[in-house]
């Protein structure tokens, strides 16, 4: 699976999109947060590995 991802100007539009190319398809995934939360990034990530390992255990 091939990746890019590509930014957009924040002025313009507050987020990004990734591109994901699966045989001769390829998917463009919107990524957005909300600007409204007082979560970090980091903060976030360390919730969904938190997440993850609960369901693993």
């Amino acid at each position: 699976m091939k990746e890019t991802t590509t930014t957009i100007e924040k002025d313009k539009v507050d987020c990004s999109y990734s591109e994901y190319r699966i045989g001769l398809t390829t998917y463009r995934v919107k990524i957005s947060f909300s600007s409204d939360t007082d979560e970090s990034l980091e903060d976030i990530i360390n919730r969904l590995i938190a997440r993850e390992v609960a369901r693993s255990a």
